[in-house]
């Protein structure tokens, strides 16, 4: 499996960026272009050879198009296809690598994007290339420097969720526990239960629980409650917010229960811990 990797000490050049949908039969044109192309498919879909490899780019996954790499469509889609893309250059050449059962990772901090992975918190992506998205329909004086910025944020987050993911795999957590976990992280603040978060990935509550015990350890209300608990930590660091209002706006319903809950966590009471705030 290849990934691409480049410095990430100035921001990456965005050229332009877009959605594509299509009913039925999309076939991409062939092309060997000068921008690097980044393609994140919603729905469908995407059948697209790059260098003589064909992939398929299935919903919640990426490819990235190396620029100078010639790439086309060896297939039309099947029913409907949507896609978010952006085309993007960089001021450092980038490399490639290979991996297999283990990576070595640059020394310099770097941009670090496997050619085809999948994400692994697809709101985030989905939330970030939107936001490009979103920029690029406006006219500000910074909005160059915006988009430099958005695409670049853009690439970092794919870069740690690859990262995370190799973290994962080398402590034997699956694909599916990982994707719990972040989707647990993006909506702790909710009111949620362990049947609601069974449900949202269509396992039964003790299946699912006992799975997730087996691989990371913990029992899943144990990390659901934890994730709160650290966004609570981040509210508290403001003297603008009480501890009621931490407690609600992380997921609790109950105060005095997350009081508890902080406590034994951490060591240590809400109020503790903003004392020791600057």
């Amino acid at each position: 499996m290849k990934y691409y990797y480049t410095c990430s000490s100035e921001p990456l050049m965005y050229s332009t960026c877009g959605n594509l949908m299509s009913k039925d039969g999309f076939l991409h044109h062939r092309r060997r272009f000068d921008y690097h192309v980044l393609i994140f498919v919603l729905e469908g879909t995407l059948n697209i050879t790059q260098s003589e490899v064909s992939h398929a780019v299935a919903p919640g996954q990426y490819i990235v198009l190396k620029s100078g790499e010639e790439h086309y469509g060896h297939q039309p889609s099947t029913g409907r296809l949507a896609y978010l893309w952006v085309h993007f250059a960089s001021g450092t050449p980038w490399e490639t690598g290979r991996y297999g059962s283990s990576l070595k990772l640059p020394e310099a901090y770097s941009y670090l994007i496997p050619e085809h992975g999948i994400s692994g918190s697809l709101q985030r992506i989905s939330m970030l290339f939107h936001q490009l998205i979103d920029f690029s329909r406006q006219e500000t004086r910074y909005t160059e420097a915006i988009l430099n910025y958005a695409m670049s944020l853009l690439a970092m987050e794919i870069t740690q969720q690859f990262l995370d993911g190799l973290y994962n795999r080398n402590h034997n957590i699956s694909p599916t526990i990982y994707t719990v976990m972040e989707w647990i992280k993006s909506n702790c603040h909710k009111p949620l239960t362990l049947p609601e978060i069974a449900g949202e990935f269509h396992y039964n509550p003790e299946y699912l629980s006992s799975l997730f015990k087996k691989e990371t350890g913990m029992k899943l209300i144990f990390f659901l409650n934890k994730s709160r608990i650290e966004i609570s930590k981040n509210l508290l660091s403001s003297n603008n917010i009480t501890i009621k209002e931490a407690a609600y706006s992380c997921g609790f319903q109950d105060e005095k229960y997350y009081m508890k809950l902080f406590k034994t966590y951490e060591g240590m009471t809400p109020l503790q811990v903003r004392s020791r705030c600057p």
